[in-house]
């Protein structure tokens, strides 16, 4: 019996321990299956957190573009604001073609005449005759570029400058232009660099182009002077490095011919616009500026 009872005990011992592995078995198997579930439910949780971001951030890069697209004038803009097919974007027209830079300068004041939410229309002369008043205003009274900081006035003088030198109503009118036109203002700058600085013309109604001396006057003070870089400043990105580019174009022309009296060095202006460039997206012709720009820092390496 005791051999009997000892066969039966350890029977029920193994069928315990058997019962007991099983039934672990199958809570651990669940207990693990449960996790599986959890950690699954997660990671799908975590991997649509991802997707959903993705998605948001390809929808703002796709308004972003949109944005910059609208702000570039197409192919079917260009030619009724400058009567000309669009330029490529990346490289730098050069030399100019005179005849047609007219053909354009013409185009454009006949279009700014056209639009008739600007009050530019009220001015005699039209959108040309504006800019020749502004234009005589601001080279019969150039700003300060040498002993700014000795007198506190000739500060004042030269933050104020703008304000001072074209009044209010001017100024309102010239804020009106840009920012209802923004979306033509690269090319515009582009033409009237060339029209004025590398074709030598003078202005609608003028006898006698804009002088080199005082638009040198004018790139220096955006570039050297406190009351020049704290006036494009207060200005949008954009136009702030527009402004800095066409003035670094006039000192470098001054270098050439030869009348760099203030002694501008552009070397830093150039590095640092170069930077602000490379990192600016919402520029057309940002490729041609940078090989430009590229170009002018090997010149003066």
């Amino acid at each position: 019996m005791n051999s009997m009872n000892r066969t039966l005990a350890t029977v029920a011992v193994v069928f315990a321990l058997i019962v007991v592995g099983l039934v672990t078995y199958f809570m651990v198997n669940k207990w693990h299956r449960n996790r599986m579930d959890v950690g699954r439910q997660q990671a799908q949780k975590e991997c649509l957190e991802v997707i959903q971001k993705m998605e948001a951030d390809l929808e703002e890069m796709r308004a972003q573009l949109e944005t910059e697209r609208q702000m570039r004038p197409g192919d079917e803009v260009f030619p009724t604001v400058f009567g000309t097919p669009a330029p490529d974007r990346n490289t730098d027209a050069m030399p100019v073609d005179c005849e047609k830079v007219d053909a354009q300068v013409l185009s454009f004041f006949t279009y700014l005449d056209s639009r008739s939410n600007l009050s530019v229309q009220e001015v005699k002369g039209g959108s040309a005759g504006f800019l020749r008043e502004c234009a005589a205003l601001l080279m019969a009274d150039p700003p300060v570029n040498i002993g700014e900081m000795q007198e506190l006035f000739r500060l004042v003088k030269n933050v104020t400058h703008f304000y001072r030198v074209l009044g209010k109503k001017r100024l309102m009118l010239a804020k009106d232009i840009l920012v209802t036109e923004e979306r033509v203002l690269e090319p515009a700058m582009a033409l009237f660099y060339a029209f004025i600085a590398e074709c030598g013309k003078p202005l609608i109604g003028d006898a006698q182009p804009l002088s080199m001396d005082r638009l040198y006057d004018y790139a220096g003070y955006f570039l050297n002077t406190l009351g020049g870089r704290s006036y494009l400043l207060r200005r949008e990105s954009k136009m702030r490095m527009l402004v800095s580019y066409y003035a670094i174009l006039i000192v470098d022309r001054a270098n050439d011919e030869k009348f760099n009296r203030y002694g501008i060095d552009v070397r830093p202006y150039i590095d640092y616009l170069f930077y602000d460039i490379s990192n600016q997206k919402g520029l057309t012709y940002r490729e041609r500026y940078l090989t430009r720009l590229t170009a002018l820092r090997n010149k003066y390496m």
